[in-house]
């Protein structure tokens, strides 16, 4: 079985992830990023990480630019980020795992930097075949993500290489690129979401009238877990080989704005070519998947 670690975000949507994975992996080690991400924390310790991260990116993207993120962060934090978690949470809930043991026998750190040699030393000291990631907003080392034999794998929540980036769900829904609603798992590299694709597909039973984006890539990420089951039993006997996207168009995506916001909104408005319900079925989903992924790994 191999031996894996796993880094992302303390909350209970990695936290079902971390289980599932135990469930087929030999979970070794969890590494909790919350101390790195730019929104982390609560109260006033949390506000001052915001502000600080917007002030930073007025210098960087301008003023006029940051404000539309600001004013987007505004809005969905007080009008849709409770639905969506309550959506989320009810996915997770439904989602079958039977770790094999309890995470709390596993061992976690929680690192208040990702470059500390303490961590590289314990990474490379439990020999690891891979490691596992969601949507982590910090960048890892190349010494870490090149420390397990496999290397380091990433649950990204969008289409690559159309969609690398943050927020990939949001950019689709603002492009109305609906068919490049899904997930992507690649073997990390030095660029950003640009690394080789094993395991890619389309998310399934989504209502594109009323769901909003994060509920999209989280539900994209449930969808993927049947076929990163079958990724994992080829990873372990070596057999794994990257998916082939030869015409495929290379795109980046930063953070949301109110005016992409409100394209969505009009379209789900006066778009009456929008399908209700959005649902790939296994047989005509197109999904671009792991090869062989049809059949019984066993």
């Amino acid at each position: 079985m191999l031996k894996t670690a796993f880094i992302g975000n303390e909350n209970f949507f990695d936290h079902m992830i971390c289980e599932w994975l135990s469930e087929h992996t030999d979970l070794s080690l969890i590494v909790w990023t919350n101390k790195l991400s730019w929104a982390g924390g609560t109260g006033i310790e949390r506000k001052k990480k915001v502000l600080k991260r917007f002030i930073n990116r007025a210098r960087r993207r301008g003023s006029l630019r940051t404000l539309n993120e600001l004013l987007y962060y505004v809005i969905y934090r007080n009008f849709l980020q409770r639905k969506e978690v309550s959506q989320v949470l009810r996915a997770v809930n439904s989602t079958e795992r039977h770790p094999q043991r309890p995470l709390a026998e596993i061992e976690q750190v929680r690192p208040s930097n990702i470059k500390s040699s303490e961590l590289q030393h314990l990474i490379e000291s439990l020999e690891l075949d891979a490691i596992f990631a969601v949507c982590i907003d910090v960048y890892l080392p190349e010494k870490i993500i090149n420390a397990p034999k496999h290397g380091a794998f990433l649950w990204h929540e969008g289409i690559t290489p159309e969609y690398r980036g943050v927020y990939s769900p949001f950019w689709a829904l603002a492009k109305k690129d609906y068919d490049n609603l899904g997930y992507t798992l690649l073997k990390m590299n030095s660029k950003l979401d640009a690394g080789e694709v094993f395991v890619q597909g389309k998310v399934e039973n989504v209502d594109l009238k009323k769901d909003w984006h994060s509920y999209i890539g989280h539900k994209a990420i449930i969808d993927s877990l049947p076929q990163v089951k079958q990724f994992l039993v080829q990873l372990e006997r070596n057999q794994h080989q990257p998916l082939s996207r030869e015409n495929a168009i290379d795109g980046y995506y930063s953070y949301p704005t109110t005016s992409a916001l409100l394209k969505i909104v009009v379209s789900r408005l006066f778009g009456n070519q929008i399908s209700p319900t959005f649902n790939h079925s296994s047989e005509h989903s197109g999904q671009r998947q792991y090869p062989d992924s049809s059949t019984d790994p066993s």
